[in-house]
């Protein structure tokens, strides 16, 4: 993605974090119960998010710039993130190789073993793992056969399991986060203003990621109010950006970036205030 692209999003994610910090600011004259049952934001304040124009961003305060160093080797976020980007691919590339889109498929397929997964070996080695990269192969080895899948990928998606550190609920809810701010972009790079998919690739890789970005809160589970209120509102802001697609293989779609970049926006926030 061009540089002046990610720039733009980048901005679209800091106006709807700050509009909605902004939302939470009258929030702080109530009890701890009362702050503890609102955890979305009211639905015209999302709406408003929305349909931000770009323009006058207001750059939200997050807690953890000043903790989170942005390396998988020690930041936790980003590479439970990373872990599931990959995921994200694997995930597009069944819904296609199960309709017999191979092309499609491959595509989505090789670059997690190309790419994505190298990126992450240094990750391993600090954090004493073996990684998965028999695993990666073998699925991309069985598909370009076109044989069954099924059984390699599961055993694929065990061992990215296997990866990820037990952490916090809000280290979870911030990766998920930050996976929908990636789906936002690839969703806007894949779809022009008219609803036409002109990169199917970029729309499928959104779908891939939210997909599994819900997989990843389905494990999740508190007995803590304010965190089981925080995965329920994850999870509805999930199904909210889930149902902008109409499928994978089709021309043209009537969702928006914007409802997804909203609920980047609302899911961080939920995970902040469990800090």
């Amino acid at each position: 993605m061009a540089p002046e692209h990610k720039m733009q999003t980048g901005l679209k994610i800091c106006a709807f974090a700050g509009a909605l910090a902004l939302a939470a600011c009258g929030e702080e004259g109530k009890s701890g119960e009362e702050r503890a049952s609102l955890p979305e934001a009211p639905a015209e304040e999302i709406a408003a998010i929305a349909n931000y124009d770009g323009e006058d961003v207001v750059e939200p305060v997050v807690e953890e710039a000043a903790i989170r160093s942005g390396d998988p080797a020690t930041d936790d976020v980003e590479f439970i993130y990373r872990l599931g980007l990959i995921r994200g691919h694997l995930a597009a590339f069944l819904e296609l190789y199960r309709v017999e889109a191979f092309e499609m498929a491959a595509s989505h397929v090789k670059h997690p073993e190309s790419e994505l997964y190298q990126d992450l070996v240094p990750a391993f080695e600090a954090r004493d793992t073996g990684g998965f990269a028999q695993e990666l192969g073998a699925l991309a080895d069985i598909s370009a056969q076109r044989g069954d899948v099924d059984e390699i990928y599961a055993n694929a998606i065990t061992a990215i399991r296997a990866e990820a550190p037990a952490v916090a609920v809000s280290t979870k809810l911030l990766a998920v986060s930050k996976m929908l701010a990636t789906a936002a972009e690839e969703f806007e790079a894949g779809v022009a203003d008219d609803g036409a998919i002109g990169e199917p690739h970029e729309y499928q890789d959104a779908f891939g990621f939210l997909t599994v970005a819900r997989e990843m809160l389905a494990a999740e589970g508190s007995t803590d109010i304010n965190e089981a209120e925080a995965i329920a509102v994850s999870h509805e802001q999930l199904d909210l950006c889930l149902n902008e697609f109409s499928g994978l293989l089709v021309d043209n779609t009537e969702g928006r970036a914007e409802t997804i970049y909203a609920a980047a926006a609302v899911i961080e926030r939920a995970a902040l205030r469990l800090r």
